[in-house]
């Protein structure tokens, strides 16, 4: 198993449960409450695949900056930049393309290529409203191929994936933690926490991919509503 890289976890995932959900998210500010089966999610990080890989011609050792906030329109650029074989950044020095949200692009001074998304709006975009310098990931994306089975894998697992990580790496990091955290096969994890750091990204996105399970994203929750949603989504771990 410690072959594996992420992307070919998640494929492995599509492949055994496409219909179940695999990221859903609330934001309890607005009521918004967003869910994504594991086919969905794929059209979503295969039209991202398309766009890196046919329209800007990137691949394994290039690398993207993905500086996004904990919300399921965060998981296709970053699948969709490993699916590419993309390494995934946390700093913008060397990177080729980023996905910034309007508060996070000045983080991407100097990168070639900029797609901005809007967590308010995701989607559908910015409406033509995107912020000047910046083009609309949802636009860009849009007319992109959305067939999973065409989608190729290039990176190996000793390909770089998260800053000083191999795919294999990540992938033994992630069983680690969730072994740690007491994340058994098929859970459903359910967190508050966002996605600062790399160690942040395995726990909440490589560790339910590792382990076959799916994860519920919650924000602007207090304690008695994750509560709820923890017996609502029927999720067995909570991860802040």
């Amino acid at each position: 198993m410690h072959q594996l890289t992420p992307e070919r976890c998640f494929a492995e995932l599509l492949a055994m449960a496409p219909a179940a959900p695999f990221v859903t998210y609330y934001d309890e500010a607005t009521g918004e409450r967003a869910e994504l089966s594991a086919k969905s999610l794929a059209n979503w990080v295969a039209k991202t695949h398309f766009l890196l890989t046919d329209e800007l011609g990137l691949g394994v050792g290039d690398t993207a900056l993905v500086a996004l906030p904990a919300h399921w329109i965060s998981v296709p650029p970053i699948l969709g930049s490993l699916t590419a074989g993309l390494a995934l950044a946390d700093d913008p020095g060397g990177a080729e393309v980023a996905f910034v949200a309007p508060d996070t692009s000045t983080r991407a001074a100097g990168i070639p290529d900029v797609y901005a998304v809007s967590p308010s709006s995701a989607a559908v975009g910015f409406g033509g409203d995107v912020p000047d310098g910046l083009a609309d990931y949802v636009l860009a994306v849009r007319p992109q191929p959305d067939k999973w089975a065409t989608v190729q894998l290039p990176a190996g697992a000793d390909d770089p994936c998260l800053p000083g990580l191999t795919r294999r790496e990540v992938v033994v990091r992630a069983h680690e933690r969730a072994a740690a955290l007491g994340v058994e096969s098929g859970a459903r994890i359910l967190t508050d926490r966002d996605w600062a750091t790399p160690d942040d990204l395995i726990d909440l996105l490589f560790v339910p991919l590792v382990v076959g399970g799916s994860l519920v994203l919650v924000r602007n929750a207090a304690d008695d509503v994750l509560a709820r949603r923890m017996d609502q989504e029927r999720a067995s771990v909570l991860l802040r």
